[in-house]
């Protein structure tokens, strides 16, 4: 009995792994028009099995033949055996030969469109999930898990086919040539059977846990790459260093556990294959012995026999391939299948109404009519924590009419963020109800990271929009007030950008990611601190273009700087998860309260007047909004 095998971070994962079933249901529909096919490749290495005996029947033939020969010379049919040999390793070959080239054209074809399908479901996977399991299981299963498919699965129907093929035929010609051989053929049965039983016991859960171990340290190596600067910034080199060691070492350790399986595999196998030929020698030795067999047929037999040691070792190591690939299998389908309750989930009537009654729990005055008449996003009584007893939000309520820009305030660590990431579907409340009036897929988020793809700028630009022209993606730049980023680069829209391309600045980047949403066209924006990281000068044009950017649309701004939230239309002040304050900015200046130390203590440390410079940065964005609206 083997001992029990836990896989490391099973309880932590987030993304699924598709059930055996799954898998080949999801195969089954990937073959499609293409069984035939399938069946002909079959076909070509049954035919090749099958050539392959005719070698040890003919050998034989021969061996009897040189012996009876007498001294008046070679008879006919030996050469004819001769050339029946030559003849039947030139079809071997060729056989060979087609059918591999026929396997490669069709699993290459299908293994394509299965990364394609990953790669399109990973793309699609909500980012509370990618953020919950790590981008390093996602770009795991992409390249290690599809690599081990691509290697494994092509052989693996093949083998499995030609292998039980050649066994069947080879125990047809044991009985032929005498029902007796088939005794120590049938010794090698129950070895091989225990063999199987223990394999197919052991061997599926070591390779889940060593795939497992795989995305863990992939997950590790990629997460300290990305945030590298955080990393080094906060001296935690040492920190990450060991927890890659301790990955790696943890996959180390699985792999090591896999080459101990396939070691006392091919042990049993070796053990059993001689067992089987020394059973089939002495039962050919006797029966030649009693005269009931020619040295001829005792080679034949033996011969037949090695030939049922390659396909029955080649099944077990494509069982042993295939373990290993089904593993792969069920980590990629289970992202491709991975449903999606949340897909088309809209808000009822009832629901809409169910939040509207609960209203503010923080103590609040209800809120009068929204302007427009219908909330964008309502929040009630909403609770939130990552860890159990460590509550992030407490009891937040509010809501975002449509073309209503609600700014968010408070210090670092009062939850702004965490409410913007629930809003936006990140993540669910832990108590409370978050109701939207727009389907998820009209929900954008700009954050302060900006997002170059390698490309020309009009592929960054029509990421959120593909059927763009080139008139709607400079409307778009002017908008924000990009208009000179086109003029300034050698090829216009075409100048190839990010990694290997030409540099752009991070205000250019960001300016980019506000026409980017400027043309995707969403009903709710969410500003998470869009605008923290720019200069003084490309602060002031970064405002001015997010403000162009949500104008008409209902937006959710994480205001950094507070000129920010003085330009809302209403103003959340935060304080450790729970909304202390509420309302204009006149209105929180003249209650006195926590905003108004805010503001005031903020204004000490800001410019009071702009700089020639900034003054500029306005001139540039300002004419535009008259001669192209945001929803042009």
């Amino acid at each position: 009995m083997s001992e029990p095998v836990e896989v490391p971070g099973a309880e932590d994962r987030l993304l699924p792994v598709a059930s055996g079933r799954q898998v080949a249901a999801h195969l089954w529909t990937m073959l499609h028009g293409r069984r035939r096919a399938l069946a002909g490749v079959l076909v070509l290495f049954l035919a090749e099995a099958a050539m392959s005996l005719v070698f040890p029947l003919v050998v034989g033939r021969l061996l009897d033949t040189v012996i009876a020969a007498d001294s008046s010379g070679v008879p006919g049919s030996f050469w004819w055996q001769i050339s029946l040999l030559i003849g039947a390793a030139i079809a071997t070959g060729v056989l060979a030969w087609i059918a591999a080239g026929a396997l490669a054209r069709f699993a290459e074809t299908v293994i394509a469109e299965l990364r394609e399908a990953y790669v399109t479901a990973a793309l699609g996977l909500p980012r509370r999930v990618v953020e919950t399991a790590g981008a390093g299981d996602v770009v795991t299963r992409a390249a290690d898990d599809i690599a081990q498919v691509s290697d494994a699965l092509p052989e693996v129907v093949p083998r499995l086919c030609v292998s039980g093929f050649t066994i069947v035929l080879v125990a047809t010609g044991l009985g032929t040539l005498d029902p007796r051989y088939l005794l120590g053929f049938a010794l090698t049965v129950l070895p091989y059977v225990c063999t199987v039983r223990w394999y197919l016991r052991t061997a599926p859960e070591v390779y889940a846990a060593e795939r497992a171990a795989q995305s863990g340290r992939g997950q590790h190596i990629l997460g300290t790459l990305t945030e590298l600067p955080t990393v080094t910034a906060h001296r935690l080199e040492d920190r990450q260093l060991g927890r890659i060691r301790e990955a790696t070492w943890t996959a180390v350790r699985w792999a090591m556990r896999t080459r101990i399986v396939q070691n006392r595999l091919f042990g049993r196998l070796n053990l059993t294959e001689a067992i089987g030929l020394v059973s089939v020698l002495g039962i050919g030795v006797w029966l030649a012995l009693t005269g009931d067999a020619t040295p001829g047929q005792v080679t034949a037999a033996a011969l037949l026999f090695l030939r049922t040691v390659d396909p029955i070792s080649a099944l077990l190591f494509v069982m042993d391939d295939a373990q290993s690939a089904l593993a792969a299998l069920g980590r990629i389908i289970g992202v491709i299948r991975r449903p999606d309750p949340e897909a088309n989930a809209e808000p009822t009537a009832a629901v809409v109404a169910a939040a509207a009654a609960t209203g503010p729990t923080d103590g609040s005055p209800v809120a009068a009519a929204p302007v427009g008449g219908v909330n964008v996003v309502e929040a009630a009584g909403v609770h939130f924590a990552y860890r159990p007893h460590r509550p992030v939000l407490s009891g937040v309520s509010f809501h975002i009419a449509r073309g209503e820009t609600v700014a968010l305030v408070g210090a670092t660590g009062s939850g702004k963020s965490t409410l913007a990431s629930l809003i936006a579907g990140v993540h669910g409340p832990g108590a409370g109800s978050i109701v939207r009036g727009v389907p998820r897929t009209s929900i954008m988020t700009v954050t302060q990271e900006t997002h170059v793809f390698a490309g020309t700028l009009r592929e960054n630009l029509t990421l959120t929009a593909r059927e763009t022209d080139d008139e709607q993606l400079l409307c778009a730049l002017a908008v924000v007030g990009a208009s000179s980023l086109v003029s300034s680069l050698p090829d216009g829209l075409d100048t190839p950008v990010g990694h290997g391309g030409h540099p752009l600045t991070a205000a250019q980047a960001q300016l980019g990611a506000l026409a980017r949403l400027v043309l995707a066209d969403p009903q709710l924006v969410i500003l998470d601190e869009a605008t923290a990281d720019a200069g003084t000068a490309d602060a002031v044009l970064l405002d001015r273009a997010a403000a162009a950017a949500v104008q008409g649309r209902a937006a959710l701004v994480i205001a950094h700087r507070l000129s920010q939230a003085a330009a809302a239309d209403r103003i959340l002040v935060l304080d450790a998860g729970r909304v202390v304050e509420r309302g204009t900015h006149g209105e929180l200046i003249a209650a006195d309260g926590p905003y108004a130390r805010l503001w005031r203590a903020w204004s000490a440390g800001a410019t009071a007047m702009p700089t020639p410079l900034e003054r500029t940065a306005v001139q540039r964005i300002s004419p535009v909004q008259d001669s192209c609206p945001p929803h042009a």
